[in-house]
């Protein structure tokens, strides 16, 4: 019987005449970065926008960060607007959005750029494409975000779905907004 001598190397083949090298499987830390990595970029949530149909709307959300979305209302705060409740869920929604696209009912498995003759282009976002493709002006993305939403309802429940869906819903965020 031959002595296998077993070292970071693996199996020393100098022991085993013979026998091929033992190569140890992957560390685990190699394979959980990479499977944290597959996590966070499937970590994603699609929300309908409401009212709209052929085509559905829909804007394609990633987690809302606690850290950014203090930020976000800190700052609309010191700008005193009469409105800032809802300018901050508008922001929020801008800072989370991965894309907004349509799925028209005879293509019901393709989601579709929003974008002006690109309808198999790249998604557009809360910018001034999808305003155009709106047909609103807008000053900025947080306006943009608000136009696509037909009552501001629409647009704070769509905010509270992203706040719940990223575990960041509690009695201190529902106080906030």
């Amino acid at each position: 019987m031959a002595d296998f001598i077993i070292g970071q190397e693996g199996i020393d083949s100098a022991a085993a005449p013979g026998m091929a090298a033992f190569i140890p499987p992957s560390s685990p830390m190699l394979s959980l970065k990479k499977r944290r990595e597959a996590i966070v970029n499937d970590l994603y949530i699609d929300l309908q926008v409401p009212r709209w149909n052929e085509p559905e709307i829909f804007v394609r959300f990633k987690p809302a960060s606690a850290t950014r979305i203090n930020a976000i209302i800190e700052r609309r705060r010191k700008q005193k607007a009469e409105n800032w409740s809802l300018l901050t869920n508008a922001d929020v929604l801008v800072d989370c959005c991965v894309g907004v696209y349509a799925v028209h009912p005879d293509e019901p498995n393709t989601q579709l750029s929003l974008r002006e003759n690109d309808s198999y282009g790249s998604w557009t976002k809360f910018d001034h494409e999808l305003a155009a493709a709106l047909g609103v002006d807008v000053g900025n993305n947080a306006e943009c975000c608000i136009a696509l939403y037909m009552t501001e309802g629409d647009l704070i429940d769509t905010a509270n779905k992203l706040f719940r869906w990223s575990n960041i819903a509690n009695d201190e965020a529902d106080a906030t907004f």
